[in-house]
């Protein structure tokens, strides 16, 4: 053993520029693997501790207004390990009363475990303590009209209250219903007590929640997660990696791939892991690039010493034990560099690292939230820069088994050399044919380019597979950074989330909240608007057959149906009778959302198109609408059979009464109308979450259209656009005194947040293209090393052309042939390689990641791109390294 090190450390001290090219490789390949394992690690962190800021510090709740919780207060201390469970933290939350005029509002108690909790500080005055006392955040405050000043007084609910104290604004991903918060004794005789729990995080949450509820009879459907914070900590839900596997395997129409994917994911956080198993791979290719130059300088004195007696375990154990010694010193010194520019990357544009989740494997429809969140609690907090011991500690296995690979197969293709082909570097027999080309040739240098590529076909494969490798890799991360823009700006502005600068609403669930026709007017003579965009709105139910509605499970996920209601929301069910239900003939009743949209939104969504054409005045002209049909889990919009010109059976209540938008009266309640689809949209581009959600399909229909069908006048929404340099607050304050007389109407500015969401967008953008960057920049490396070790295993071949009588500048035309010959081959096989990658891409992003309408075709810019830098990086890194053997000695040449 210390032979085969002392053996290769001689090797590494004498070929100093290929030990110094491959400690390079190993640091640069190290620090890539590191940093981003960090990035991760920094961005997955911050993204529980903003789930925390967004929904609260705990994880499970529920009510404890029975007796189990007299048993709970006698038994619990925080921190104490119970049987099976360990409770660090709970807060109780008393529900006084919930008023319904002029919003819903709660009138809560609230102890100081919950306000800590829920992050609801006291910001002025302080908290109620005496009856007639209320706490208000500003939130609330400004939709209730009332002065932002302590111990103004104000009337809810005909009773009379003091404002003692200002709180801080409710964690944004809750419920977001109007506290006011009053003192301990105040009882009106209707309350509800929730308990608050958060667990020990450092072991699994599912397992002591069902400890807790076991200990003291609570039955677990009546517990609710905070799924918000829940799956940030891996360990909120157990999943069975092997059934969800075999799940997607036997259910594969409905499951498949971006179900054991997303199941997998969820478990084991496996994109990351195979980002970071991409960059490993790519690393060590480029590192077997290099020590193979190495390797084949010396091929001869292997065979002299194989000759001598030493076997193949002892080539594999100095090959092994060169790279072994590099990598150890290379390592530590990636890991600083890796981390200290990961650490410079994360002060600048650390919020880009910090992802949001969405549904990505139930049959759910998945819309725009991560914008919505933004513009209600602002920019993601990046947080402090998180070193990755996992991905220093696994990324450093990972990689030596790797190179350990490296190292066997250059000694498996060395076995497949006889010792001869060994002494003269020759890989391949050569088969001998004579011909004679300079009787019809003047120009010699074609043929022998041609021939010394041809004549080791295995050489040549190599070759030119490695030169597409890194072309690949760029055009496929171009691709995706193409794509993740397109679906940013769709996802941006789809169903309100950050598509107007202002927005006012009715939050009210009664159809006859409507903000008047006036109102709208009047906003439009307000300066600095761009425009004003009313939207109008209907609840209805479509009518289908079986052989339009194809998806009876799609609000049912893993829940059986009770009787004909199939939806599991019991909120869905209790209010509007559920969102799908099969009828008593075999038919489906499916609640739909109707909008009604002025000429400009409905442009818009010629973004979302997916069948049919877009035309406001055909739609008045030929009493056309628009369907929002549904999405699966899998990015699937197949299960409403609806194209262009089929018609839509559609009710709608003749009165406001919310009993009705059950659909469960009678028919003499409802109005029934034919409507003829002109086009079929993935998203529409307003919403309104009062009653069906955005879980439901949507017609849309011009805003003249509602007002003929439904005699509909008033707006359900109003989306507002600002011109450039308006001062956002003084519009705000002019268009709340616009509604000021209008019941249940809330009035929104969404500015700034849409700045630090274009900011956010801006940077992880450019962060994409400069991943791209450093990727084609190694493959240029790798490109040039490829063209390096081409040349040298021709010396002994450009030695005799040499002797022959070639002149230098023959020999570098022949080169540049040469170079743009593996240009254009190379480019070939990076098309056909990026075609079939191209596909996988393709295949991810809608049907796992459901990105909105990615580009399926080939992008032309950048393929020709590049081929430019294939051609002149082959011809310039040939021509430079044969330069190399006209400084040398034609006889020394021959020799090597």
């Amino acid at each position: 053993m210390k032979q085969i090190i002392r053996l290769a450390w001689s090797y590494l001290k004498y070929y100093r520029k290929q030990t110094m090219a491959l400690f390079l490789g190993i640091v640069l390949s190290c620090a890539l693997f590191t940093g981003i394992g960090s990035l991760q690690k920094s961005g997955n962190h911050a993204a529980r501790e903003n789930a925390r800021t967004k929904s609260g510090d705990w994880h499970y709740t529920m009510r404890c207004d029975t007796d189990w919780f007299e048993e709970f207060e006698k038994t619990y201390q925080p921190g104490e390990k119970e049987q099976g469970y360990c409770v660090e933290k709970t807060g109780v939350l008393t529900m006084r009363k919930v008023t319904e005029e002029p919003y819903e509002i709660e009138l809560d108690y609230a102890e100081e475990g919950y306000l800590s909790m829920m992050g609801r500080t006291v910001k002025e005055g302080r908290y109620p303590e005496e009856e007639g006392e209320a706490a208000l955040d500003e939130f609330t405050l400004r939709n209730l009209d009332i002065p932002r000043k302590i111990g103004t007084t104000f009337t809810l609910d005909g009773e009379t209250f003091t404002l003692c104290g200002i709180v801080s604004e409710q964690p944004s991903a809750l419920t977001q219903r109007m506290q006011v918060f009053v003192n301990p004794t105040l009882d009106y005789g209707t309350n509800g007590t929730f308990l608050y729990v958060k667990f020990d995080e450092s072991k699994d949450s599912y397992g002591q929640m069902s400890a807790f509820a076991d200990t003291f009879g609570i039955s677990e459907k009546e517990i609710a997660a905070n799924w918000e914070l829940l799956e940030w900590l891996k360990n909120g839900n157990r999943i069975n990696a092997a059934e969800a596997v075999k799940t997607g395997i036997l259910q594969w129409k409905e499951a498949g791939l971006p179900y054991i994917w997303g199941n997998l994911d969820d478990k084991w956080n496996l994109k990351d892991k195979a980002v970071l198993a991409a960059i490993g791979v790519f690393g060590t290719f480029v590192i077997y690039s290099l020590f193979q130059v190495s390797v084949r300088k010396r091929m001869s004195q292997y065979s002299v010493m194989q000759t001598l007696g030493m076997e193949s375990k002892r080539t594999f154990g100095v090959l092994t034990s060169e790279l072994w010694m590099i990598f150890a010193v290379a390592y530590p010194v990636g890991c600083v560099l890796g981390n200290a520019a990961a650490w410079g990357i994360y002060q600048k544009i650390g919020s880009i690292f910090v992802r949001t989740k969405g549904i990505q494997h139930t049959n759910k429809y998945v819309a725009a939230e991560a914008a919505r969140e933004a513009a209600q609690a602002g920019r993601a907090q990046a947080g402090a820069f998180q070193v990755s011991g996992e991905a220093i500690l696994f990324g450093a296995i990972f990689l030596l088994c790797l190179l350990t690979l490296v190292s066997l197969i250059l000694v498996r293709r060395m076995e497949t050399l006889t010792l001869r082909e060994m002494i003269t570097k020759e890989g391949e027999a050569q088969t001998k044919r004579r011909k004679i080309y300079s009787l019809k040739r003047k120009d010699l240098t074609g043929v022998l380019t041609k021939k010394f590529m041809f004549s080791r076909k295995k050489t040549f494969i190599g070759i030119i597979l490695s030169l597409s490798v890194g072309s690949v890799l760029f055009l496929g991360t171009a691709y995706l950074t193409e794509n993740a823009k397109v679906n940013n700006e769709l996802t941006f502005k789809a169903d309100d989330g950050l598509g107007s600068d202002i927005q006012v609403y009715e939050d009210s669930d009664s159809l006859s909240s409507l903000i008047p026709k006036v109102c709208a007017e009047q906003m439009e003579k307000i300066s600095g608007l761009e425009s004003v965009r009313p939207v109008r709105y209907m609840a209805g139910e479509l009518t289908m057959s079986d052989d339009v509605f194809h998806w009876p499970e799609y609000y049912m996920g893993s829940e059986n149906p009770e009787e004909n209601i199939l939806d599991a929301d019991s909120d869905m069910v209790e209010k509007f009778n559920g969102r799908l239900v099969r009828k008593a003939n075999g038919e489906y009743g499916l609640k739909v959302n109707i909008y009604g949209y002025d000429d400009r939104m409905l442009n818009e969504l010629n973004d979302y198109l997916l069948e049919g054409e877009i035309d406001p005045e055909k739609m008045r002209e030929e009493d056309t609408v628009i369907l929002a049909t549904l999405m699966d889990g899998q990015g699937n919009y197949d299960g409403i059979s609806v194209s262009p010109g089929d018609a839509l059976s559609v009710r709608i209540p003749k009165t406001a009464q919310t009993e009705l938008l059950k659909f469960q009266g009678e028919d003499s309640l409802y109005q029934n109308s034919d409507l003829q689809v002109q086009a079929v949209v993935s998203r529409t581009l307003a919403r309104v979450d009062q009653f069906y959600g955005d879980g439901a399909a949507s017609i849309i229909m011009t805003n003249e259209q509602m007002q003929k069908y439904f005699g509909i006048e008033g707006y359900r929404t109003i989306s507002i656009a600002l011109k450039e340099h308006a001062d956002a607050v003084a519009v705000t304050d002019e268009i709340r005194k616009v509604v000021s007389g209008v019941s249940d109407c809330v009035v929104k500015d969404y500015t700034e947040q849409i700045k630090v969401q274009n900011f956010y967008l801006n940077q992880k953008m450019l962060f994409f293209y400069g991943i791209a960057f450093v990727l084609l920049v190694i493959s240029l490396l790798h490109i040039m090393n490829s063209m390096q070790y081409l040349v040298a295993a021709r010396k002994h071949e450009f030695g005799i052309l040499r002797a022959m009588g070639i002149t230098d500048s023959g020999f570098r035309i022949m080169l540049l042939k040469e170079g743009l010959r593996y240009g254009v081959y190379s480019s070939i096989v990076m098309i056909a390689l990026y075609l079939a990658v191209q596909k996988v891409l393709y295949y991810f992003m809608t049907h796992v990641f459901l990105y909105l309408h990615p580009k399926s075709g080939i992008q032309i810019v950048p393929i020709l791109i590049m081929i430019l830098v294939n051609l002149a990086i082959c011809a310039a890194a040939v021509v430079i390294s044969g330069q190399s053997v006209l400084k040398e000695q034609v006889v020394d040449v021959i020799r090597e």
